[in-house]
């Protein structure tokens, strides 16, 4: 459908306006990283200071306990996503390829557990690791993000499964490959595009989860979203440590998208040329 010329001024009007307000908060945090508490405070405000410093970040990163939140995170995160995809996987393929009945009611359970809120599992988990010995430790904050993102991962990657065609997999079955090979070596190749996107979706959650990290943890297994509330503290908040904090846990979400956005092109462009 061709778009009319306002039509399609609206739609630019739209989209500037919506990266605009997605873009801002991190833009003045970023500005805010690179500020004092004067000028944080400075009226009116300007985006870009006129003497910007370093000190923000020289301090953060000079954190002992911060950093090792920050490993935490990584380690959690890189970990959830090994282990979603490992069961996330099969499980979205064979419920893509089953013709049963049940798989409606399957669904709706996966769904079940991802719908119900955080808030509601707390308790539970909470006498649970104190009694197995995993409350304020990184496996037991695994296990905890695990539960949430592989209902979420098998409910996306069902419908990049759906849209592998199911001749190419029929002609690997006359070939001889049993149903493990053709996933591996058909159906996974075919929805890589996919399966890398839940990857990140999977790692945002996981990097971003802060109800379980705040309640599960105590000092050994604290994550980066959690350490950054040290410096919010009685006597006041030093916004400028803050804000490089908010920045260095921007990072790796940042760089992984892009190593995986270079993925997904190779992917793609593969997947075109044959």
């Amino acid at each position: 459908m061709k778009l009319s010329p306002s039509e399609k001024l609206l739609c630019y009007i739209v989209m500037v306006a919506f990266t605009i307000i997605l873009i801002a908060p991190i833009a003045w945090l970023l500005s805010s990283s690179f500020k004092d508490q004067l000028g944080i405070f400075q009226s009116p405000p300007v985006l870009v200071t006129a003497n910007p410093t370093l000190d923000n970040f020289k301090e953060v990163l000079g954190d002992k306990q911060f950093i090792a939140a920050f490993w935490n995170s990584m380690i959690i995160g890189v970990s959830t996503v090994i282990i979603t995809m490992l069961f996330a996987t099969p499980a979205a393929y064979g419920l893509s390829r089953m013709r049963s009945k049940a798989k409606v009611g399957l669904l709706s359970w996966v769904l079940l557990v991802r719908a119900a809120p955080g808030m509601v599992y707390i308790v539970p988990y909470f006498i649970a690791f104190n009694q197995i010995g995993l409350m304020d430790t990184k496996s037991g904050l695994v296990l905890i993000n695990s539960v949430f993102t592989i209902p979420l991962a098998i409910w996306i990657m069902i419908a990049f499964f759906d849209a592998v065609p199911k001749e190419v997999e029929e002609a690997a079955h006359v070939d001889g490959a049993t149903r493990i090979q053709t996933l591996l070596r058909v159906a996974l190749p075919m929805a890589a595009p996919g399966v890398a996107s839940t990857a990140i979706l999977v790692f945002i959650f996981s990097w971003n989860e802060f109800l379980f990290a705040l309640t599960m943890t105590r000092i050994d297994a604290r994550t980066a979203a959690i350490a950054i509330l040290d410096y919010m503290a009685f006597e006041g908040t030093a916004w400028g440590k803050v804000a490089a904090a908010g920045i260095l846990i921007l990072l790796p979400v940042l760089i992984f998208s892009i190593f995986i956005r270079k993925y997904l092109v190779q992917s793609a462009a593969g997947a075109v040329k044959e």
